[in-house]
């Protein structure tokens, strides 16, 4: 328990020597404003206001708190007076001792921090010119080197062809060979003797056709034939067919000698188709293979 009490009389002696200590009551007063403060510095030379402490353009990079090159001047700080002189004009040389200087210039300092700083609070920001890029200009693009386009090969030569004598079938299945490579033909339809017929002109019924054979068979012509089929030369009678019309004219001259006056000589007719086409050498090959004795009938356009 005296312990406790010890420590705690010792405190309180401590507070106190402490609180004296601050009113100044040990010797050294405590300055109680900034004419004091100023007065008592070792080297009132180095004392400059905010204005006139900002460092040139090329030393102000790096440094923790400066103006900006667009902030407005900054005003004149307030006047401190004394006794005897103004805060601007202010120069003292009071002989103070080292550690005395070395703490007052701090405090120096300390006060142009603080001036800047209230000076910054109410300036407004202002904000730096935005700095227009200049344009790069780009280099044109060359132009693409273009390929030169070989020549181009001339076509193959066409010639005209034709074919003749082809019967239907054949027609058509050259005609639809012919358009499938892009050909289109020229068609046209022959009637030609196919040889000559010696006969008795059709009769109208069968009983009449009978009638005209046993007419002949009296005369001596044996050699006789009735038509059946339907069509134009139905009972018709047959006397013979050659290849030649001369032949023809020789056994019809030997009917009439005979007696038989109503007999005639008449050409049996056949179809054929004839096809022309201008196309090339390999066309030609290919549209001619595969259909029989085609090429047989190929001719050139002139001979027809």
């Amino acid at each position: 328990m005296t312990t406790l009490r010890l420590l705690i009389i010792l405190f309180l002696v401590l507070n106190a020597l402490a609180f004296a200590a601050i009113q100044g009551w040990l010797g050294g007063g405590v300055p109680t404003g900034e004419p004091e403060r100023i007065a008592n510095q070792l080297n009132p030379e180095h004392i400059r206001l905010s204005h006139e402490t900002r460092p040139p353009p090329d030393e102000a990079e790096g440094r923790p708190l400066e103006f900006a090159e667009t902030a407005p001047e900054a005003p004149p700080a307030p006047a401190m007076t004394s006794a005897a002189t103004p805060a601007t004009d202010l120069v003292v040389e009071p002989e103070a001792a080292p550690a005395q200087a070395a703490e007052d210039e701090g405090d120096a300092h300390a006060l142009v921090v603080d001036a800047e700083d209230a000076i910054n609070r109410d300036s407004p920001a202002v904000d730096p010119a935005p700095v227009a890029e200049a344009p790069v200009p780009v280099a044109p693009l060359p132009p693409e080197p273009v390929a030169p386009t070989a020549p181009t090969a001339p076509a193959p030569p066409t010639i005209c062809q034709a074919w003749a004598g082809l019967t239907a079938a054949e027609a058509d299945r050259l005609g639809e060979g012919l358009r499938r490579i892009g050909v289109t033909p020229v068609r046209s339809r022959n009637e030609t003797p196919d040889s000559w017929w010696v006969r008795i002109p059709p009769q109208p019924s069968r009983a009449d056709a009978d009638t005209r054979v046993a007419e002949l068979r009296l005369l001596g012509v044996s050699d006789t034939f009735i038509v059946q089929e339907p069509g134009p030369t139905q009972y018709a009678v047959s006397l013979g067919v050659f290849k030649t019309e001369n032949r023809a004219r020789v056994l019809l001259s030997q009917l009439r000698a005979r007696g038989v006056s109503n007999a005639g000589v008449e050409p049996r007719m056949t179809t054929s188709y004839h096809l022309q086409a201008t196309l090339t050498a390999a066309q030609l090959r290919s549209v001619e293979q595969g259909i029989a004795r085609v090429a047989s009938k190929r001719q050139s356009c002139a001979a027809r």
